[in-house]
């Protein structure tokens, strides 16, 4: 009798415990934002993986460049970009990674930093074969990865150096803390409907996304900033991405393509960075020591926001002079 009852209790808690995950799965929509909110706004495809990007064209073009936002970013990260670049002859694209901005949200492997860096090489096959004039197909691109974006953007120069005329990493996180530890209890059936919940309720508060700003800019943001971040972040599924991301996250052995052939490499930081110190620049610099880094005074962990002029001087500056080679 008694080995009914603990049996019963059993079935009963175990399905207690699989209540979140049933509410989550059936409360949060893996939509896709049916358009772009930007009128230069678009869509590509590529296997059922809808990616938003953005694009701005100069009258008179001459190069180049893609540029990849970090964690919670999105192209709203680099809406300076065309004050700068657009008058020095670039074609400027800014690209939604899958799970953040208006892109699709995922789960899984397609958020590991190597299928992204495929997916994006592919992109640019694509922009280069269907969208851009056949003079400018040809010219090779500038890439531009900040945070987590610099992880990818350094993955993609080792596997088509000759696609790229130079790769500027911006406060990039080549490395990451362990979480392995983490797993455990984030890939538990029973527990991930929770950590769903917990991410969207608390971690993507807006409370909570005005103080990561704070740190990420070193300075108050306006309340421009905070909605360019939180927009995209209320569609639905983010929260699932995120998680997903944190369970396929992973750092880079640098030292497995010391030798390696690659594009010319720019290190360009924060000097008050809080989020990616700049030992992490130095660390990349013990195993490619010929790659200069540039050093932005007063700026924090997104220089490209709080620093324009000064960054895309640099940018510049970096992409003119190799192309002057």
């Amino acid at each position: 009798m008694w080995k009914k009852a603990v049996k019963r209790r059993w079935v009963f808690l175990k399905s207690v415990l699989w209540i979140p995950v049933i509410l989550v799965l059936f409360s949060t929509s893996w939509g896709l934002c049916q358009e772009s909110p930007f009128a230069n706004g678009r869509f590509w495809e590529k296997g059922g993986l809808f990616l938003h990007y953005r694009m701005w064209f100069p009258e008179h073009p001459r190069r180049k460049i893609l540029f990849i936002h970090g964690l919670g970013g999105s192209t709203f990260s680099w809406r300076y970009a065309p004050d700068f670049l657009l008058q020095e002859g670039y074609c400027i694209v800014a690209v939604d990674l899958p799970g953040f901005g208006y892109s699709q949200r995922i789960t899984g492997r397609l958020l590991r930093a190597e299928v992204q860096a495929r997916l994006l090489l592919d992109f640019l096959e694509f922009l280069d074969q269907t969208l851009l004039p056949e003079d400018l197909s040809h010219v090779p691109w500038c890439l531009v990865g900040h945070s987590m974006g610099g992880k990818i953007a350094f993955l993609m120069s080792f596997k088509e150096p000759e696609r790229f005329l130079g790769v500027l990493f911006v406060d990039a996180a080549f490395r990451g803390p362990s979480l392995r530890f983490l797993r455990v209890f984030t890939t538990f059936p029973p527990l991930r409907g929770c950590w769903v919940t917990f991410i969207r309720n608390v971690f993507l508060a807006p409370s909570r996304v005005r103080r990561f700003l704070a740190r990420a800019y070193g300075r108050k943001p306006s309340a421009f900033e905070v909605e360019g971040y939180l927009a995209p972040l209320r569609l639905p599924g983010t929260a699932r991405s995120l998680l997903s991301l944190v369970n396929q996250a992973s750092s880079l052995r640098l030292a497995a393509f010391s030798g390696r052939p690659h594009p010319p490499f720019l290190l360009l930081w924060g000097e008050r960075d809080r989020f990616v110190p700049k030992r992490q620049a130095e660390k990349f610099r013990e195993v490619f020591p010929e790659t200069p880094l540039v050093v932005i005074p007063g700026a924090s962990h997104c220089p490209m926001e709080t620093h324009p002029e000064e960054f895309y001087r640099v940018v510049i500056e970096f992409c003119n002079a190799l192309a002057l080679r």
